[in-house]
């Protein structure tokens, strides 16, 4: 099944005149992060285009009209400012902007740090969780990842695009073309059958008993949902049809 959902990759957009700085921003971060060079043009670039979420200002080649047009267009984004030698007033000036400055050369974890903080940012901003714990079954929703007693366990992408939404906000029900368009799909039979049969991969996976289940509940004519932490699993005479039963009572 083909779905659009994957962890979007931090966008880090380099604003200089040096390719090498670049490059280096590159060597350090990708592939995890997607990072783009752009070349100040007569020293004024138009930098409101494209979507970034961390912007490495070069402050040998961009001046500070450049570093403050960069906390505006990127409010949300962590601008950092990069340089051989700051001066006092230097730094008490970038942060002013509410930017951040960072000393070149730079060591490599340093870097990886600073963006990891705009990735925790950015996720912290969408008010969801970090982590969901049902029993022994902890799935991080920040890493994307999925242990059971301690132990991981591999999701596919279809797999995690469902349990990261679901467990986004547990207890409450995600309609079925809320699922199968976070799954990249239309709302045709076919793709229902698709979505049925995510959830019962799914379930086979986090489930101790697929016909009892404590986690992933369907709800009848409407999508599906995760139990809340503290919620007692209910057990109900539907859970235990056999599979082609339950297919179609639930869809």
């Amino acid at each position: 099944m083909n779905t659009r959902f994957s962890r979007r990759r931090t966008t880090v957009l380099v604003l200089t005149g040096d390719a090498g700085l670049v490059r280096l921003a590159r060597s350090i971060l990708e592939p995890a992060c997607m990072v783009i060079g752009r070349a100040p043009a007569d020293g004024h670039p138009d930098i409101r285009a494209g979507q970034a979420d961390v912007v490495l200002v070069d402050a040998q080649s961009i001046d500070l009209d450049v570093i403050l047009a960069a906390t505006r267009s990127w409010p949300d984004a962590k601008v950092i400012v990069l340089s051989h030698e700051f001066r006092e007033a230097d730094c008490v000036a970038i942060l002013d902007a509410n930017a951040d400055y960072m000393p070149r050369p730079f060591r490599p974890e340093d870097l990886a740090a600073r963006v990891r903080v705009a990735e925790l940012r950015r996720f912290n901003a969408t008010g969801r969780r970090r982590s969901y714990r049902k029993g022994l079954l902890v799935f991080d929703l920040f890493e994307v990842a999925l242990t059971i007693d301690g132990r991981p366990v591999a999701l596919g992408p279809s797999e995690v695009a469902i349990l990261s939404l679901l467990a986004g906000q547990p207890g409450l029900v995600a309609d079925y073309n809320r699922l199968l368009a976070e799954l990249g799909l239309g709302g045709s039979e076919r793709t229902r059958q698709a979505l049925r049969s995510c959830v019962f991969r799914l379930r086979r996976k986090i489930e101790r008993d697929s016909l009892h289940r404590e986690i992933l509940l369907a709800e009848a004519g409407v999508g599906y949902r995760v139990t809340a932490p503290t919620e007692e699993p209910p057990y109900r005479a539907r859970d235990s049809l056999p599979i082609d039963q339950e297919r179609d009572e639930y869809l």
